[in-house]
């Protein structure tokens, strides 16, 4: 008996972007599995789409046409709240500018979108003081993000992406804002949550990011988008042919 570990699937996903006057195809035809203990990173030159795939596997947008399956469920139809719903327990996100609160402290940034599930405050107490522990921010944990230098911060916004203990983790760009010395801190910060069995999506244009994988040659340069994943390469396709490693 097989079983399946996918926890991410896409099939034939395209996404138009209409105007008055003009279409936008952002993604045409796109194949991806993701499975669960992956990490994948999403390559590629500005405008290829990457922004745009992110934000639909994380259930900000939906796609134009094709099919998308989310832990199991279908989710490429569903409404905004359903959407908001499933996102709120199904996915954490890190952004590139951290996106705290600044009238809230640590503390409260962390529990803020634990408080939309309805969870009591000794269950939201333990989750945030487990998520800070494991970032090394507990000690900040009532300072506010003015207080915090820029790789802190963002130490906090993985905390937040934690704290609802999220089927997969999505990170838009995490060390752009970063010095060096942040990010490589902020890099092994999440290689470290891989290597403890997170499944983690990453869009980046960060060197310090790629990790031993298969390549994918675009067929069309125009569109180029690289996805890698960390041990093996699932099956993807942009309009790319694949080719081995020399």
């Amino acid at each position: 008996m097989t079983i399946d570990n996918s926890l991410i699937k896409l099939e034939s996903i395209k996404k138009v972007f209409y105007t008055d006057e003009v279409e936008t195809h952002a993604l045409s035809g796109i194949h991806l599995d993701i499975r669960k203990g992956e990490y994948v990173s999403i390559a590629g030159p500005s405008g290829c789409g990457k922004s745009t795939l992110l934000s639909i596997l994380g259930l900000l947008d939906s796609p134009t046409e094709g099919d998308y399956t989310l832990n199991g469920q279908p989710v490429a139809n569903l409404d905004h709240s359903q959407r908001a719903r499933i996102r709120n327990r199904e996915v954490g996100f890190i952004f590139q500018s951290f996106n705290l609160i600044g009238d809230l402290t640590v503390f409260e940034n962390v529990e803020l979108p634990l408080t939309y599930r309805g969870m009591n405050s000794a269950d939201r107490k333990q989750r945030v003081t487990e998520a800070l522990e494991r970032v090394g921010m507990a000690h900040r944990m009532k300072h506010y993000p003015s207080q915090l230098s820029g790789g802190q911060q963002q130490r906090v916004a993985v905390a937040r992406a934690l704290g609802g203990k999220p089927a997969i983790l999505l990170a838009d760009e995490p060390t752009g804002n970063l010095d060096s010395k942040n990010g490589e801190a902020v890099m092994e910060l999440l290689r470290e949550l891989h290597r403890e069995g997170a499944t983690i999506c990453m869009v980046t244009h960060d060197p310090r990011s790629e990790i031993p994988m298969t390549k994918a040659k675009p067929t069309n340069e125009r569109n180029f988008l690289d996805i890698r994943a960390w041990s093996f390469f699932r099956h993807s396709s942009f309009g790319f042919r694949h080719y081995p490693e020399p």
